[in-house]
């Protein structure tokens, strides 16, 4: 899912959850490492946000997070550009109100 919010064309928020994970435990441990990631609160679960570049040299502030068994992972990413704007903080605020509709299997 994503939300075409640019003037051009390009995306300035993207959710995707993913099932299975195309990321090993392995692979998000490097990725928080390499970023310099910071764990998401207990209450959210297991995950981390972070800020990283893309290949337009943009800043993307981004949340991961998945189920404790890594099967689902769900992630949130925001292009940097609204002035006054903690995208990284809005990118966690969206984790934690889509988590329970989107990460969390039906019963």
């Amino acid at each position: 899912m994503s939300e075409d919010l640019g003037t051009e064309g390009r995306q300035r928020l993207l959710i995707e959850v993913f099932e299975p994970s195309p990321i090993s435990p392995e692979g998000l441990e490097n990725t928080k490492s390499t970023t310099q990631g910071y764990n998401l609160p207990y209450e959210f679960g297991p995950g981390f946000a972070a800020r990283r570049k893309n290949a337009q040299d943009q800043s993307i502030a981004f949340v991961y997070g998945w189920t404790p068994d890594y099967k689902r992972l769900l992630t949130i990413n925001i292009i940097e550009n609204a002035p006054g704007r903690d995208s990284l903080a809005d990118a966690t605020e969206f984790f934690r109100q889509l988590k329970p509709l989107l990460l969390i299997a039906p019963k």
